[in-house]
């Protein structure tokens, strides 16, 4: 959509008169060695990545370390070709084509390493432990064309089973391991997420059921083999999976939390991912947190191996992209992401409860994730309806046992701030992120998490996710480490949205705050545009929004879908020129009937002069192509649609 029709439309509304100064930093010049990247953000704001220019780098190759596609493992080589490239600023390290594998019993560090190229030319490393990569302040270095996978001989990440002989009564069920000859009672039963038992993908339309053994540790009773069948296990439970049934499948995972593909940490800057693969990892494919800035993921790949598809139901047993508490300026394009165990794009940044003060009002006590406050950080406040509190902090000195923390400040704290407030660091803000032209489709968890300020989500194409698809959130429980501190400027344009949220786990976009799972009544979310997108047999409502100052809704086009629901929380809303059209409207005039059919057969035949009108509303078959078959499902719709009408006119 141009601007100038936003600004048109904005202008009459007579709201949204807004101005936004961008905080971006901007591309400047660079030495021979290195290139940039000029990244255009939301609202023509300009940030720049630098890489390093090959043409100015010297290579090595990694094999002179001992890298070998013959080895056992080459963690020891790896950290060593490592070590010198850390030495040499300026290499271009060249891994041969192959595949290598590794058992590190520790991360393989990438630290401190300056102005290096990581070229692996489609080299395959293949891990047996979860310890991966780690990115420890790092700038301007690029890994490039490798492919990540999992030793699933080693440990399966997980597993499909199907549910047999529950019995309520005894709290029992039966599961076979359907893609195994054999199984043992000590393979991990870490969480249950329903699987479409046809597609086996995530999700029944309008079911999904998850359980997590993992969490409630007090689930799983007893495990045992059953006689004459290898590959089925016997579970006596707590009566948690009561509301399993015959011939449900499942993805059981047998890994989640734990490790990194790539843990980007510790002011880490200027670091590109470009054509990396991961089929398979024990944890979480890509982590940035702890004050990291200026990264991207461009052309990359996370999601089930190609050819293997059959064999290996899960990519990433977590979240595919995980960034936390950085210094913002991300982008992520052209990527296909598809069926992690958690979300596909998580940005956050976290806030905590201000447990205690003592009396000198230096010292506080909270339950704080690691790192997200460090001594020299500032410190804002919230109360607990979000709204900011005009005082800030300085931190001196801060102390850990585990998440609990003691922070001692500079200056004494005034009496209005208390017990019932909320901290953050202002020194962290994962601001600033782009996210272009990807594929996200068949997953267990939410699409992109955009829970920090200044995103533009644009040109992405978005296929049968299972939970929220969009979702700028913040989420106050009392008892967990607190994700988001409130977003504002966060545009939505020209994604496609195609069957999302098929197993009802929430709606397409979702904009929300919530107090322990209630929303509250204020806005700590501004200025959310929701432009020029397109909602295809959606199975939730398209949009659902509630705690948004400053909402715009304007010319996207709904088929097939619920209504929006737009909350009373909201204030200075939108809502224009967005059309809604029935399955099967192929004519676009808001209704389906007779004469859609008509028009369909008439193209079909080729009659002259014959138009369709909306022809994504006739693909009833959902295959990206028109034919007799779309005509025969619209037939059997008009039919249907008749007798329904008669049904309700009868009565």
């Amino acid at each position: 959509m141009k601007k100038s029709r936003l600004l048109s439309f904005a202008a009459a509304l007579l709201c949204f008169a807004y101005t936004f100064t961008s905080n971006s930093a901007f591309c400047r010049a660079v030495g021979t060695s290195v290139k940039q990247d000029e990244i255009n953000g939301i609202d023509d704001t300009v940030f720049c990545i630098t890489r390093p220019d090959e043409a100015g780098l010297t290579s090595k190759n990694a094999s002179d370390f001992g890298l070998s596609a013959d080895a056992a493992d080459n963690t020891q080589a790896m950290r060593a070709a490592f070590d010198y490239c850390r030495s040499h600023s300026g290499t271009k390290l060249v891994i041969e084509p192959g595949i290598y594998h590794f058992s590190p019993e520790e991360d393989i560090y990438l630290n401190r390493l300056h102005d290096v190229l990581i070229d692996a030319n489609g080299a395959e490393f293949i891990f047996s432990t979860p310890h991966y990569f780690k990115l420890y302040a790092c700038e301007n270095v690029e890994l490039r064309n490798m492919i990540v996978d999992w030793d699933w001989d080693t440990l399966r990440l997980g597993s499909l089973v199907k549910i047999e002989n529950e019995n309520d009564t005894e709290n029992t069920l039966e599961i076979e391991f359907t893609e195994l000859d054999e199984v043992n009672t000590d393979i991990p039963l870490l969480s249950f997420m329903q699987y479409d038992p046809v597609d086996l993908v995530a999700g029944v339309h309008g079911s999904f059921k998850i359980y997590s053994p993992f969490v409630d540790t007090s689930c799983i009773r007893k495990v045992e083999k059953v006689n004459g069948r290898p590959n089925v296990l016997k579970i006596t439970h707590s009566g948690a999976l009561d509301y399993f049934r015959n011939d449900e499948v499942y993805l059981l995972r047998h890994y989640i939390y734990g490790a990194q593909v790539f843990n980007t940490v510790e002011e880490s800057s200027n670091i590109t991912f470009d054509n990396i693969s991961i089929y398979g990892a024990c944890g979480m494919g890509y982590v940035f947190a702890y004050g990291s800035h200026h990264y991207q993921i461009l052309n990359s790949y996370i999601g089930l191996r190609p050819g293997a598809e059959d064999r290996y139901r899960i990519s990433t047993t977590a979240d595919g992209i995980h960034i936390a508490n950085t210094n913002g300026y991300f982008k992520l394009d052209n990527c296909d992401l598809s069926f992690c165990g958690d979300d596909i794009l998580n940005v956050h940044d976290d806030m905590f409860y201000i447990e205690s003060i003592d009396r000198s009002r230096t010292v506080m006590k909270g339950t704080v994730a690691i790192k997200i406050v460090e001594p020299g950080h500032t410190l804002g406040f919230k109360n607990m309806s979000l709204n900011d509190i005009s005082y800030e902090a300085n931190v001196a000195d801060i102390t850990r046992n585990g998440y609990e923390a003691t922070i001692t400040l500079t200056e004494p704290l005034p009496e209005f701030i208390t017990t019932d407030i909320l901290a953050y660091s202002k020194t962290r803000a994962s601001a600033n992120y782009v996210l272009t032209n990807n594929y996200v489709h068949e997953t267990k968890g939410r699409g992109f998490v955009m829970n920090a300020d200044n995103c533009l989500c644009e040109g992405n194409n978005f296929y049968r996710t299972c939970s929220q698809t969009l979702q700028s959130r913040t989420d106050i429980p009392t008892s967990h480490v607190i994700e988001g501190t409130g977003a504002e400027h966060i545009q939505i344009s020209g994604n496609t949205f195609t069957e999302c949220n098929f197993g009802g786990r929430g709606d397409v976009i979702t904009v929300e705050s919530l107090l322990n799972g209630e929303r509250i009544d204020n806005t700590p979310l501004a200025d959310i545009r929701i432009l020029n997108n397109e909602f295809n047999s959606c199975y939730q409502p398209p949009v659902n929004a509630d705690n948004a100052d400053e909402l715009i809704v304007f010319d996207n086009t709904f088929r097939d879908c619920e209504k929006l629901q737009i909350g009373e929380h909201c204030k200075k809303t939108a809502v224009s020129d967005n059309k809604f059209l029935p399955k099967g409207d192929c004519n676009a005039d808001g209704s389906f009937n007779i004469s859609d059919v008509v028009l369909l057969q008439k193209w079909l035949l080729a009659i002259p002069g014959t138009d369709i009108a909306d022809w994504r509303s006739c693909d009833l078959c959902r295959d990206e192509r028109l034919n007799v078959f779309d005509l025969c499902l619209m037939k059997r719709k008009l039919v249907n649609d008749i007798m329904n009408s008669s049904l309700v006119t009868a009565n």
